[in-house]
């Protein structure tokens, strides 16, 4: 059972820009006026607070998504949990649990101890993307910790196997607990418990080159929000599903950017298919592959998509109530 959040009152960060940015701008104001003589009308402080916060409102309304980034509440809840240069996402239905990835090497007690201070005791599904140590690092630890339903991995060819200790770890921790690994096959749908539902979509490229070719793809729907998780999956993917499937199954909210917001994946054509209101970069702080790449960036701002980066975020939540989407970060600076 997914533990609901309760929002607080009041956003204390918020009220502190929103004044400085207010001091800001009838600073400015007080010097054009002596510039032109005293004859321009200077506005109250209160009344630039309220033309700011009517602003940032106006903001938020537009992208669907709440203007108080506080504790996110719903029936669904998604939570992007910020663990470095790395990929671990939290999907907390009415009825189950389900976690895509697992981060680094070294992760797994901060993982274990967010997935239980959010109510976990049983993971209901775990989906490894892709047996790259930045999405599997931690994932035999987190194993061992749950109580555990489906494992789901991508199907491998055998010449891209991994031999590292990692993989051999979670394939270790896998037997020790009895588990069957389930292969994820394209156009497989799960039923999610509380109307919320997991179809997954890729992999599609039928002579992957690298592991990153195999991630697995996902789209979770609930009511009429949806969210699109994609791995490392590159632009070879996105062309084979751009190809194999229509508009309305790619179309989602919620992006989570392919391969940490490298430009290798989140190619224009791809993006406009997906159509999110929201993008999400899972990253390190000043990372040495200069994620996410300036194009994907620039990109998001031209079509005017909000960006959400857990390293200037932290980890991000999203709630739904199947109709409309809220989001709370664990540090409050919005990326435009």
């Amino acid at each position: 059972m997914a533990q609901r959040k309760k929002k607080s009152a009041s956003n204390p960060k918020r009220a502190g820009l929103v004044s400085l940015i207010s001091a800001a701008v009838l600073f400015v104001l007080v010097l054009l006026n002596q510039a032109m003589g005293g004859r321009l009308p200077l506005p109250s402080a209160e009344t630039l607070e309220t033309s700011i916060n009517s602003a940032l409102d106006e903001l938020y309304d537009q992208a669907g998504l709440s203007s108080v980034p506080t504790e996110a509440e719903g029936d669904l809840l998604v939570h992007f949990i910020d663990v470095g240069q790395a990929d671990c996402e939290l999907i907390q239905t009415p009825e189950q649990n389900v976690l895509i990835d697992a981060g680094e090497i070294g992760e797994g007690p901060a993982i274990i101890d967010y997935l239980k201070a959010q109510g976990v005791s049983r993971l209901d599904m775990v989906i490894a993307t892709h047996p790259h140590a930045d999405h599997i690092g931690s994932m035999a630890e987190v194993i061992d910790a749950f109580e555990i339903g489906t494992v789901l991995f991508s199907d491998v060819p055998d010449n891209l196997i991994p031999t590292t200790r990692t993989y051999e770890r979670l394939l270790d921790a896998i037997e020790r607990k009895n588990l069957k690994i389930t292969l994820a096959e394209p156009r497989s749908r799960y039923d999610l418990g509380g109307g919320a539902a997991m179809t997954i979509l890729g992999p599609l490229v039928e002579e992957p080159e690298g592991l990153n070719d195999t991630s697995v793809i996902c789209r979770l729907d609930f009511g009429s929000t949806s969210f699109l998780f994609t791995g490392d999956a590159e632009k070879p993917n996105e062309n084979a599903l751009l190809k194999a499937y229509d508009s309305s199954l790619l179309r989602a909210d919620v992006l989570k950017l392919g391969h940490h917001g490298s430009s290798t994946s989140n190619q224009e054509k791809w993006v406009d298919a997906v159509d999110p209101r929201v993008a999400v970069a899972e990253l390190g702080k000043d990372n040495t592959y200069g994620h996410p790449h300036t194009e994907v960036v620039r990109l998001l701002e031209e079509r005017d998509i909000l960006l959400y980066r857990t390293d200037l975020n932290g980890t991000i939540v999203f709630g739904s109530n199947g109709e409309t989407l809220q989001v709370t970060c664990e540090r409050n600076q919005r990326v435009w």
